[in-house]
């Protein structure tokens, strides 16, 4: 595997995902300041931009130190921020990762995480040689347990508890 701070950007059809650096931290501020999008992902909000700014930091030096991946998405054409998407928890003993994703709330239900989701998938499995994608989501996020689903993730019984439901993704 390549050093992670050489993956990017990295391009879909419609959207760009690049470090974090390259969006406006309150771009990010707004993403991660909303609550409802930090209850479905079932973190804290941060309360300040100087909370952002510390989290941009924190998950730069994890991708310097090729622990994590994190992107921004935006848009190719208007150069907007979306929301974020990152490939973590790396096992290499088992070839896999997990993969956690947020957007705009105002973004939501345009098909935006379906195409990312999509090529971040097979980025994964070509680029960086996984065999396996895991995703947790809360059980009462039908949204993002139904967008899963339709990429190929499937629920892994062994995996999920009362709150959380744990989904995979093979390498075909």
């Amino acid at each position: 595997m390549n050093k992670f701070e050489l993956y990017h950007p990295i391009l879909t059809e419609h959207f760009a995902l690049d470090w974090l650096t390259h969006s406006k931290v309150r771009d990010i501020f707004e993403l991660r300041h909303d609550p409802e999008i930090a209850k479905a992902s079932d973190r804290d909000i941060d309360a300040t931009i100087e909370d952002t700014t510390t989290y941009v930091n924190q998950m730069m030096r994890l991708v310097m130190n090729n622990e994590a991946l994190i992107w921004g998405i935006t848009d190719q054409n208007t150069h907007e921020f979306l929301g974020t998407f990152c490939i973590w928890d790396f096992d290499q003993a088992q070839k896999s990762a997990s993969v956690r994703f947020e957007i705009l709330r105002n973004q939501q239900h345009k098909g935006i995480m379906s195409e990312v989701l999509r090529r971040m998938s097979i980025f994964s499995f070509e680029e960086l040689g996984l065999e396996k994608l895991f995703a947790t989501a809360l059980k009462n996020n039908t949204i993002a347990r139904t967008l899963l689903e339709q990429v190929g993730f499937s629920a892994v019984a062994s995996q999920t508890d009362n709150q959380n439901i744990t989904l995979e993704l093979n390498r075909h």
